[in-house]
């Protein structure tokens, strides 16, 4: 996958490496015990990397959490979203999209997918008074919403999914349920996974064309 808006994109495949290799400790660090743990003096001992290239690439420590923060968010969202695009416009029956639509709900609110989920809601969060992140991951978030829409405009075209409503905001609402699933992850006595998936699958349904 090539680097999303907002990382380093350098030409030479050797600082191509350096980039790569500090943020992902970025990400391991902010991961592992949130932003406050990110320290350049730890970063450089662990990849052995020069300060001097560290700020070249990312400019100081704001940077480089910033990097790593697009490269968290696109990571997630990105693998997800051309997921949902190849497997639904492969289908070619209403029967086979309605399967592959259901599948993919039960595959994003799986519990292995938790981690996933609690890592994309912090990285929005951190955009909060940070506007170049925040139009980075919006740069990200329409390109993923673009892709997930490619899939609802197939489904229309091909007479299963109503054309009244628009393929951007069905595409919208799709991330939508699966980053709710985080309150059920958080909630003290949660909803079943199964009575979750039962209300996804009601609300999808009402996008699809009824035969009569």
């Amino acid at each position: 996958m090539d680097s999303p808006v907002g990382v380093p994109q350098p030409i030479q495949a050797r600082a191509e490496a350096t980039v790569s290799v500090v943020i992902e400790a970025t990400i391991k660090a902010i991961e592992a015990h949130g932003e406050a743990s990110v320290r350049i003096d730890d970063i450089l001992q662990e990849t052995g990397i020069s300060k001097g290239s560290l700020y070249h690439h990312f400019g100081g420590r704001e940077g480089l959490i910033a990097a790593a923060r697009v490269m968290q968010f696109s990571r997630f969202v990105a693998e997800d979203a051309k997921n949902i695009r190849e497997t639904l416009t492969k289908t070619t029956t209403l029967e086979e999209f309605v399967a592959a639509t259901s599948a993919l709900v039960q595959t994003g609110n799986s519990a292995e997918r938790e981690r996933a989920r609690h890592n994309r809601l912090s990285v929005i969060a951190s955009s909060h008074g940070r506007p170049d992140l925040r139009e980075s991951l919006a740069l990200q978030q329409h390109s993923h919403t673009e892709t997930i829409a490619d899939a609802v405009r197939y489904g229309q075209k091909m007479g299963w999914i109503r054309t009244d409503i628009d393929a951007r905001a069905v595409a919208v609402f799709v991330q939508g349920y699966n980053l709710a699933r985080v309150l059920l992850d958080l909630d003290t006595e949660p909803v079943t996974t199964e009575d979750w998936e039962q209300v996804v699958r009601v609300a999808l349904g009402s996008f699809f064309v009824t035969r009569g």
